[in-house]
């Protein structure tokens, strides 16, 4: 069975307002900060939902990697955790503050939370084996 390296899981950036609104300036700048961040993880795969905001975060790590975004439905996250646990290597996944949280848990059972005010937040899952049993490790780090 493959086994991801890493996943790593971020919100979107600062947004604009609207019902499938795009970044702000900062949320701009935000993005490609984080693929500054992201690309030493070395990613081989790169997902995120088809709304502007997730996908303009996502842009800049796509074009320093040289990745395709796959899209993913943020309404079936059980089936895209089990897509996820299926694939090796580094895996990034831009989502939104209710859908980040909810795979987090889905994945590794860890809680954590995002408000509608943060967009700050990395949280990194690794898996580690034991005889019988795989956790997965949560670590946050911050795109500030």
């Amino acid at each position: 069975m493959a086994l991801p390296e890493k996943i790593v899981l971020f919100r979107h950036a600062e947004k604009m307002t609207g019902n499938n609104p795009h970044l702000t300036d900062k949320g701009v700048k935000r993005a490609k900060k984080l693929a500054v961040m992201l690309a030493p993880y070395k990613p081989t795969s790169l997902f995120s939902t088809r709304y502007y905001r997730t996908q303009q975060t996502i842009t800049p790590l796509a074009e320093h990697t040289k990745l395709t975004v796959l899209p993913y439905n943020p309404r079936e996250l059980p089936a895209f955790a089990e897509t996820l646990r299926s694939l090796s290597g580094t895996i990034v996944v831009a989502g939104h503050s209710n859908t980040t949280p909810e795979l987090i848990a889905l994945l590794s059972g860890h809680v954590t939370h995002i408000s509608e005010t943060e967009f700050d937040k990395v949280f990194v899952l690794t898996p580690t084996k034991t005889p019988n049993t795989l956790h997965w490790q949560l670590d946050r780090l911050s795109s500030n």
